[in-house]
This record gives C-alpha cells, structure tokens and sequence, in this order.
C-alpha cells in the first residue's frame, strides 16, 4: 500500500465505518474531512433509501386501497327467471364504475351437459311463487321485471303492491333519461297514480282492421256496432278468413281477454255485458272441435286482428302485388279503418310495452341509485337507435345475404324513434327488393307522413294491456271450449269463469 493510503469501508447502507491504515502527520485534517464527507455520503444515501422504502409502501398502500375499493363495489342484485347468457353482464361489470350487477336465477334451459331442462306447470308455479316471496319478504333483490317470471303476471300484481319506487324521482335530474325526452303518452299509461313504477323501452299497437266499406270509417266501435255492421255482412263473410267459433273467438275475445281483468282492484268482469255478447257471438258459429280449420281468402273478410309492431313491421310488412303502397296508405287514403276491439267505451285498441324494469323499494338508497345508473343505458338514444334493428350478414353458396330484424317496437326515446322512422323510410333497414314464387318485388317504404299518422293513432289510445296470469288464461280457456264445443250452455260458462277467474285473482293479488 502507498504511503499516505487509508481504506474505506461501506458495509450497509446507513451504516459506514471507517478503518485507518496509518495517518501521517499533517493529513489528520485532510482525513477528518475525508470521514465527513463519506458521513454525509452515507447519510445522503439513507434518506435517499428510507425515502425510496415510503415511496414502495405508499405504493403498496394505494394498490390495497384499490383494491379495497374494488372488492366494495355496490352489488346490484337483477331476478331472472331464466339464467342469462354467459358475459350477459361482463362490459357494465368491467366498466369500474363502482356497481357490479349480480343476478339470481330461478332455473336454467340446459343441464350441465348442455342438453335441454324439462319443467312441468308445477315446477313453474312453485319457482315463480318463491321469486314473488323473496322480491317481496327479502331485501337481496334489486331490479325486477316481467323477466323475473316464467308467469309476468305476478309482475303486475307487484306493481300494485307497492313493491317497486317511482322512476320519476331519478328521471327528473337525469338529463339524457327524462320525461320530456320520452313518450308522454305512453309514460302516462303506465303510471299508477301518477307514479311510474316501471319504465318500458318500447310499446307496440294492438288493434282490428277493416275495409271501410264493411265496417264504416269510424275508429273503435262498441260491441253494438260490431255486431251490427257484422249482420250487414255478406252470408259467406269471414272474419280473418274463418267462419269456426273457435278461430273468431282468438281473434275477437281471446286477444283482448286482459280489458277484463283489473288487478289493481282485484277484480274481473268475465260477467260484463260486453263478455257474455261477444261469447254469444263465437258461439253462433259452427264448433270446429279443436280441429285445424281451412281459412277462405277469397270470401269477403270483415276484420282481422292487427298487431303494429313498429314503423316498418306489421304495418308496412306488404303491399298489394306488384305495387309500392304500403297498406297505411289505403288507411290514411279511407279504404281501411282501425276499429280496435269491440267494447262499450269504444276503446278497444290497447298499448303492450317490452322490456320495462323495476327498482324494488326494499333497496337501500344507495343501491337504488346504482340501480337506476344500470337501467338507464337502456333508454338513451344512442343504446335504443343502436339495438333498434340488426344487420345480419351471412354466405349462402358464396355468395353474400344481407338481411334485417324487425323492430321490437316503437322506441320510447323520441329522438331514438324519430331517426329509426327516418332511416326506414330511406331504405336503410331493408333490402331494395323482395321475393314471392321467384317473382320480384321492389320493397315498399313508408313515407314520413305515415309514420305521423301512425304516431297520431298512437296517441288515441288509452289503455295500457297487463300481461294475463297463465292459469287464469287456462280457466278461461277451459270453459270457453267447452261451450262452444256444445258441452255447457252460455249462462253455465259465463258463471263458472267469473267465479273461478275472481278466487285466482284474489287470491294472488
């Protein structure tokens, strides 16, 4: 070692010695500033090493406070009746927006080996009855619909019972989910004293149609008018092309059985005046037994049941051979006219809506909220002008087939329904042309002004329908067969269903 040399020695940080060959007289200052400076060295790279261990635990500090918050998402529970399909709710989870949507399921369509599950009427009864008592007794539920229940009636029956909040307290501040953004006629249907316990994302029309020169131009008709204008008929005149008591009792009662049933106040009126005429009426014609009956086309048809399902489906679905009218034309032109079903307030004509969602009243405010901040998406415009109709592209021997699904209804959004009416008139929801027998056709287009007139009609009716409970549906149906199969007589049958129909619905109001 040279002479005047010393050896340094840092062995951890924040701790440093110092070892001392020999010193030299006259470098005793040089050494003593020597061992401060590395003093100072190490203690630098203390702080520096102390600080870097904070700054990894702040680190790991703020991860498990993430992580914390994660696993403290709101849990927002949705009842099923059917499981959903897998990821159903994979993109709102991933979203990290502090909701996460969960669901309880009351059965699955297939087994573990993906085959199909069987269930009898009875194991449909009991799940739907244990949903209905946990949404009820229960606080775990959160969003519920008629999707909750194989049988939706118990849906409506909830909606009377006070199980759900009224919508509108988290419509009034929303600004893209509101009142004045929606259908204020439909919203209005829906409310039950002046609340909205549910809210649909779309409707659809329910209604009779005529030519004009058998039923008059007069839109709906009590049961009177219907039966009059039904004796002026020809002596083969059909009504949608049949002539057995069985068809004409699907079309004219059977499709309208739910104006009879009034849940709210736990009542039915199989007993009307209104029932038992138009009962009487099936029952004038020949019983085909249940048997399938061969339809006459070429015989003059009084009416038949329309179901308008949105701008471009029933209403708009056909034309006359060869020609571009749409049928709405001939109805705004006269040649046809909307009579909706027969009853005595002649409103016959009556509004469905689909995918209506609930938030149940037992959920805490908290949940409720994130339960409103899920359904919401469902009711803006870009989701509904998004969802309103599918593209569908597929190779059929090479070559490619463009086709487009139908509307699921009039969409609640106005601004959504108004650019779905807009785009269908321009053709941009269908194919330029169609085929019949090899024949082809140019696809016909509504015009703006009938979707107006459509939207006006809309506007005219003032009954909302309720979905019917199955077995009341089975009652009623029993009964009926049996008197027009000659089994029973009208005073029997009319008696039998109001007596049956008024325990059920009392009983599951």
């Amino acid at each position: 070692m040279p002479n005047g040399a010393g050896v340094l020695r840092h062995e951890a940080f924040g701790e440093v010695s110092v070892e001392v060959k020999y010193i030299r007289k006259g470098d005793i200052m040089r050494k003593i500033s020597l061992a401060l400076s590395v003093l100072l060295l190490a203690a630098s790279v203390s702080c520096s090493s102390v600080e870097k261990v904070k700054q990894e635990n702040d680190v790991n500090q703020s991860s498990e406070h993430i992580e914390q918050e994660k696993k403290e998402d709101v849990v927002i529970t949705i009842a099923l009746a059917v499981e959903p399909e897998p990821g159903e709710f994979d993109k709102f989870n991933s979203a990290d927006n502090g909701y996460r949507i969960e669901y309880v399921a009351s059965h699955s369509l297939l087994d573990d080996n993906g085959d199909p599950l069987m269930y009898t009427t009875e194991e449909f009864n009991k799940q739907d009855f244990d949903m209905l008592q946990r949404i009820i007794n229960k606080d775990d539920i959160d969003i519920v619909g008629a999707f909750s229940f194989s049988n939706p009636a118990y849906y409506e029956i909830l909606k009377n019972k006070g199980a759900f909040v009224d919508l509108y307290e988290f419509m009034k501040d929303d600004p893209d989910v509101n009142p004045e953004l929606m259908n204020k006629h439909v919203l209005g249907l829906c409310e039950n004293d002046g609340h909205l316990y549910g809210l649909p994302s779309a409707y659809k029309v329910h209604t009779m149609i005529g030519k004009k020169e058998y039923v008059g131009d007069k839109q709906n008709w009590t049961v009177d008018e219907f039966i009059e204008h039904w004796n002026a008929m020809p002596d083969n005149a059909t009504i949608s092309g049949s002539r057995n008591a069985e068809n004409i009792y699907y079309d004219i009662l059977r499709s309208n059985l739910t104006s009879y049933v009034d849940y709210t106040k736990a009542e039915v009126h199989f007993d009307s005046p209104d029932f038992c005429k138009l009962l009487e009426f099936c029952g004038s014609f020949e019983s085909n037994y249940g048997e399938k009956s061969e339809l006459d086309y070429n015989a003059p048809n009084f009416i038949s049941t329309y179901d308008v399902t949105g701008f471009s489906s029933s209403l708009f679905a056909y034309a006359n051979s060869g020609t571009n009218e749409t049928l709405v034309s001939h109805i705004k032109d006269g040649e046809y006219t909307l009579v909706g079903y027969p009853d005595s307030q002649g409103q016959g004509a009556y509004i469905s809506t689909s995918g209506e969602y609930s938030i149940c009243a037992h959920s805490s405010e908290e949940k409720q909220r994130a339960a409103w901040e899920y359904l919401r998406q469902f009711y803006t415009e870009e989701y509904q002008q998004e969802h309103v109709v599918q593209k569908y592209e597929q190779y059929i021997d090479g070559e490619k087939v463009v086709s487009y699904s139908s509307e699921g209804g009039f969409l609640i959004n106005n601004n959504a329904r108004k650019t779905t009416a807009e785009r269908i008139c321009n053709g941009e929801y269908s194919n330029p042309t169609y085929e019949i027998k090899g024949e082809i056709f140019e696809t016909p287009l509504p015009t703006l002004e009938d979707c107006e007139f459509i939207e006006n009609y809309v506007d005219t009716i003032n009954r909302i329908d309720t979905e019917l409970d199955r077995s009341l549906w089975e009652i009623i149906e029993e009964e009926v067969l049996a008197y027009l199969g000659g089994g029973q007589d009208i005073d029997t049958t009319i008696d039998l269903i109001q007596n049956r129909a008024s325990i059920l619905v009392s009983e599951k109001s």
